[in-house]
């Protein structure tokens, strides 16, 4: 179905007043690359006029519907684009298959969006302090885009606490890895190609760097009820400039580390700068920059939400199990930024942001009742 075409998740599923299968069907043929969330945005307000929960759309598109007081759900409006290389189905064509509904956005984030959806319309009609925060912007590599970031530091959110409804298999993450970019630049000298020995290649330089920071010992980070969890650093970018006739003067990395709780960008500057300058022969200069950073952020696996997800996870089927994510989500600024106890649970799905993305059906609606059970079993605060 086009997102023009009147929304078909109008009809009550099983225990649930919306079908959220119906509205993940809506959503993933609703086209919402980062920055052109608009469509979304008047799909999902349509669904909530239809069953009468109270929303507002801020400046930014951001969506905040039924109960703010409870526990709030936060699932992003915006998908990666399509790409190339699907087999299954067209990218915005919802198709069924084995159990999985494919399409962009089917895993990332819209099954937890539509899940989150469905509970607070139910939780409408059954009076349970629950409500949705659906944000744009979550896939921009810039702060300045994200919804989320944007309304925990623009207005005060009294929730008792939150749920991220990115794909977890499941399972109960209690927080999330961070994430700092560094550039890394190799400064040589600039000499004709014929002529290399009157140079100093900084590309040559940098391969040493790269071998040098494989090298780097992961930092480790003790979690109770889960087991160690571990640093990541990779290169993702080799770049230069000029024509290919001339040994570049300077060649700059591009580096992606993953934290773990209680590192600092400034901490990990200085480590990926010490390697850089170990590795480098004499004649060339390294210096290491912090393009951008995220931080960590894991959640006390006493909290009251966790115990509330744990025990809602496992009475609908889901896992259940306590983790931790390697990757980064929006978990950062409702703890941060907001001051809320929040844990990550969502349905299973896979290749997300590749070709053929999908969620399993069966998984959605299950996370839509455990949104709910979980509303509902959270105790409140004192």
């Amino acid at each position: 179905m086009c997102a023009r075409d009147p929304p078909r998740a109008l009809q009550r599923v099983n225990d649930l007043e919306l079908d959220p299968i119906e509205l993940l069907k809506d959503a993933v043929a609703t086209p919402s690359v980062t920055g052109e969330e608009h469509e979304m945005v008047r799909l999902l307000t349509e669904v909530l006029d239809e069953h009468g929960v109270p929303y507002e759309v801020d400046d930014m598109g951001n969506v905040l519907a039924g109960d703010l007081s409870g526990l709030i759900l936060n699932a992003h409006l915006d998908t990666v684009p399509p790409g190339d290389g699907w087999e299954v189905t067209d990218p915005f064509d919802p198709t069924i298959r084995n159990g999985k509904l494919y399409g962009r956005g089917a895993a990332d984030c819209k099954g937890g969006l539509a899940a989150a959806t469905a509970a607070v319309v139910q939780g409408h009609y059954e009076e349970v302090p629950i409500g949705l925060l659906a944000t744009v912007g979550e896939e921009s590599s810039s702060e300045e885009d994200n919804g989320a970031l944007h309304v925990c530091r623009t207005r005060e959110l009294e929730a008792r606490a939150g749920i991220v409804c990115e794909p977890t298999d499941g399972q109960v993450h209690v927080g999330d890895r961070g994430r700092i970019t560094l550039r890394v630049t190799v400064r040589g000298r600039s000499a004709h190609a014929s002529t290399p020995e009157m140079g100093k290649n900084p590309i040559e330089a940098a391969t040493r760097v790269v071998e040098e920071l494989s090298k780097m010992r992961p930092t480790e980070y003790r979690l109770p009820g889960i087991g160690i969890v571990r640093s990541d650093l990779t290169v993702t970018g080799i770049e230069t400039d000029g024509p290919s006739n001339v040994i570049p003067e300077q060649c700059e990395m591009t580096v992606d580390y993953r934290t773990v709780p209680g590192e600092s960008a400034e901490e990990v500057k200085r480590r990926v700068e010490r390697a850089a300058k170990r590795a480098v022969p004499s004649g060339f200069e390294v210096s290491v920059g912090v393009k951008s950073a995220s931080r960590a952020t894991v959640v006390n696996v006493e909290a009251p939400v966790v115990k509330a997800a744990v025990i809602a996870a496992r009475k609908v089927g889901l896992q259940g199990e306590l983790d931790f994510k390697r990757g980064h989500c929006d978990i950062e600024y409702l703890v941060h930024e907001a001051g809320l106890d929040a844990v990550i649970l969502g349905p299973s799905g896979g290749n997300i942001h590749g070709p053929d993305e999908w969620v399993k059906v069966e998984d959605v609606v299950r996370c839509a009742r455990a949104y709910l059970t979980c509303a509902n079993i959270l105790p409140a605060p004192y």
